[in-house]
């Protein structure tokens, strides 16, 4: 799908070493984030509020918070603007400086996941099983996959940390929404609530996973050794 849109909307889309082909794609990747994310919201919020789930209602507000596509959207338009006399070596730095914000905003996102889920094993509150919250949970799923594929496939075509950043909090928010999938479907079954549970173990892994990214971005920022390559 998005390589459809890529060749549809980005002139000469092959020569990703051009700079204005480098940044057509991050400007066409980061609205299609803000428009799937926004989708994502919306139906997640009316999901949370059939299954009267709070754990539902707050994967919806993460999809609100996930600011990683609208800061990729302003980062490429400022890093790719020319040198002058004031940023001889250009402004290329931004980009490293959104990628870290990104990478703050995920370690944010996992502590809170982190509270929630402590919360939410010593406060269980029953979840009202919904069919129509279990096939938006699912779908969102899958959005949320692509968009991780997507942001990775061209984050290494065009170089962009802040692609691969934006991969990752894509593929946290897939994981904790899983969790919040199994623990629907699971808990009114087993008459025991497993939201707290899951939720702990994916917010351990959105902390690792956003500890990592920060060293990444960090190291350019610093002036770390350049690639003998």
């Amino acid at each position: 799908m998005m390589h459809l849109l890529v060749r549809l909307f980005v002139k000469d889309h092959e020569h990703t070493e051009k700079e204005e082909v480098r940044k057509a794609i991050g400007n066409l990747t980061a609205f299609v984030g803000v428009i799937s994310n926004l989708f994502l919201c919306l139906f997640k919020f009316i999901a949370g509020s059939l299954a009267h789930s709070v754990s539902i209602t707050a994967d919806a507000i993460n999809n609100l918070s996930d600011a990683g596509s609208s800061i990729s959207l302003i980062s490429f338009r400022l890093s790719s603007r020319p040198a002058d006399a004031k940023h001889p070596f250009g402004h290329a730095r931004y980009e490293c400086l959104a990628s870290l914000l990104v990478a703050v905003l995920i370690l944010f996102l996992g502590v809170e996941m982190g509270k929630e889920s402590i919360s939410k094993i010593l406060h269980p509150q029953q979840i009202v099983s919904s069919w129509v919250a279990l096939i938006v949970l699912f779908a969102s799923i899958l959005v949320k996959l692509w968009m991780f594929a997507y942001n990775r496939s061209y984050g290494k075509r065009v170089h962009s940390s802040l692609m691969e950043a934006t991969a990752a909090d894509s593929l946290s928010d897939a994981l904790g929404t899983t969790a919040v999938f199994a623990s629907t479907l699971l808990s009114p079954i087993l008459h025991f609530n497993l939201d707290g549970y899951m939720g702990l173990a994916v917010a351990a892994f959105i902390l690792w996973s956003g500890w990592g990214l920060v060293k990444d971005s960090i190291a350019p920022l610093l002036g770390q050794t350049p690639d003998p390559e």
